[in-house]
């Protein structure tokens, strides 16, 4: 799955439960602290502190989304 959070971009594996009764993979990202991308087959998730740090960016100097999204990208890999 790939996290997206203040110090950058990141690609990680992980294993849900399937245990009888367990959460959908969507609830179980929002258990650990992420916003999941989609909520039906997450492939992406978001830390609620890089929602929050985008949301004072957008507001108080109108960062877009996808310039912030390419801040954090260049906070990973300068390559980008």
């Amino acid at each position: 799955i790939t996290i997206v959070d203040k110090s950058g971009v990141h690609s990680l594996s992980i294993c849900y439960c399937h245990c009888p009764g367990a959460l959908s993979r969507d609830m179980q990202l929002f258990q650990a602290g992420l916003f999941p991308a989609s909520f039906t087959r997450p492939k992406t998730a978001f830390t609620f502190a890089v929602l929050d740090d985008f949301l004072l960016d957008n507001l108080e100097c109108g960062t877009s989304a996808m310039n912030y999204y390419s801040k954090i990208r260049r906070l990973t890999s300068s390559i980008f």
